[in-house]
């Protein structure tokens, strides 16, 4: 039983590393997608069509890059400050660079 238990421990303790290896290994295209999907999609839909909770349509949007990260940074509206979940300068920029590809 013991045995057992220190396995599951083990397992666990490392598939933030292998979800870490797994990002790290994408191309910066699929990193700002993945981020995308993680922390966005669900208002603003995978094509950023869908405008759950008042979610603008990122389709349509043509703010500028440092509008975009503002928002990322601060929030708007209903939308939180993403700041602390993207963790860095580096994800936002990945996650603008997915939402200017979003663009009609």
């Amino acid at each position: 039983m013991r045995l057992g238990f220190i396995s599951l421990l083990l397992f666990a303790c490392q598939a933030p590393q292998k979800q870490q290896d797994d990002f790290t290994q994408q191309t910066p295209a699929e990193q700002g997608a993945s981020l995308f999907s993680m922390h966005c999609a669900q208002c603003h839909g995978e094509d950023g069509k869908l405008g759950a909770s008042g979610a603008k349509d990122l389709s349509k949007s043509r703010l500028t890059d440092a509008q975009i990260t503002t928002i990322l940074k601060n929030g708007k509206g209903a939308m939180p400050s993403m700041k602390a979940l993207l963790e860095s300068d580096e994800n936002i920029n990945l996650v603008l660079s997915h939402v200017k590809g979003l663009r009609q």
